[in-house]
């Protein structure tokens, strides 16, 4: 089944409940699939909500069916998984080889006694004793060392070195555009009657870096204001393929801000992520701050400004810790729930 094919089946599961022939629950596993992945975007939210209008427009359901398609050919995994809920049943496994039973016997008098492993006989000397109780040590610590190194498989994913993170979540590398744009939030996040006034971008690498970041995936930003008191919020993410690359980055953003001392005065706020920085930069008739944090394999930055001279640190902390805990529920392979609550 190609990813078109694939798309339209669950699109039609969707909205008339048949999946192929598959149960109520394959249906709604289907739809939780798909409505999850469309409802990290602005745009895909607004596919469903013209699919679900009653009576639909003609051309929503081929709407939703184009964008799922191109989530599929972004995400194997979503692709993956459809197919597994879609068409579940696979070719039963192969049968299991025989198996081959060896032991270990240990016997004769006390004058004649021989160790017998397998098909193999051997002497029972003070040698050879001491022979298979060294082959058995070394065998336990290779077990030992093999478990290790499949833990820190699991527990160290991306860390690359010290630039690890803290220890609260995984270091994992966000490879698929979906992951990074979802770490975005959407006005609703950030307070009630806020609106984005600059949609949510996200391109691949560091384009306003140029060649100076190494290991750039993504860059996403979005922007949300509202209008009375006159304010803002601006938030940029930059997705690396390690921490060590993040950090190199972060680093770089916070030196640069450190020489910009004729604009930029320190502000402290609480520690965010694996390490941050926060300044407050004076404007006419208002004020602006700005607080940049790195957390694991992604670098954050959060610039807030109001339409008066009352900038409240404890505003800028909340805006800038929801982006911080978004990038770390991403890295965790969560969907991005962290709210500022304003």
């Amino acid at each position: 089944m190609s990813l078109a094919e694939l798309a339209s089946t669950a699109v039609t599961a969707m909205t008339t409940g048949v999946a192929s022939g598959a149960g109520t629950a394959v249906v709604d596993e289907v739809r939780e699939l798909v409505r999850g992945r469309l409802e990290r975007s602005e745009e895909g939210r607004g596919a469903l909500r013209r699919l679900d209008a009653e009576p639909a427009p003609d051309g929503a359901a081929d709407d939703v069916t184009a964008r799922l398609t191109a989530l599929l050919e972004e995400d194997p995994e979503l692709a993956r998984r459809l197919r597994a809920a879609i068409a579940p049943d696979a070719p039963p496994p192969p049968a299991a080889p025989p198996t081959v039973h060896q032991q270990i016997t240990i016997g004769g008098n006390a004058n004649r006694s021989t160790v017998v492993i397998g098909p193999v006989e051997l002497p029972r000397t003070r040698g050879v004793v001491i022979a298979l109780t060294s082959i058995g040590v070394v065998l336990a610590v290779l077990l030992v060392l093999g478990f290790r190194s499949v833990l820190d498989g699991l527990t160290d994913d991306e860390g690359g070195g010290d630039g690890g993170g803290s220890g609260s979540g995984r270091v994992t590398a966000l490879r698929q555009e979906p992951d990074v744009r979802a770490v975005l939030p959407d006005s609703a996040d950030v307070a009630q009657g806020w609106q984005t006034t600059q949609a949510a971008d996200v391109r691949k690498g560091a384009p306003e870096c140029g060649s100076g970041c190494e290991g750039a995936l993504y860059t996403a930003t979005v922007r949300h204001e509202k209008e009375s008191p006159l304010a803002g919020v601006f938030f940029h993410v930059e997705a690396y393929d390690t921490a060590d690359h993040a950090a190199a980055r972060f680093q770089d953003l916070r030196a640069d801000k450190d020489r910009n001392t004729d604009v930029l005065d320190p502000l402290s706020i609480q520690r965010l992520g694996d390490e941050s920085v926060a300044y407050r930069k004076n404007i006419v008739n208002a004020e602006s701050a700005e607080a940049g944090a790195r957390v694991g394999t992604v670098v954050t930055w959060t610039t807030y400004r109001t339409g008066d001279e009352s900038l409240d640190p404890g505003t800028l902390t909340a805006l800038a810790r929801m982006i911080v805990d978004r990038a770390q529920q991403a890295q965790d392979g969560r969907e991005p729930t962290a709210r500022a609550g304003l």
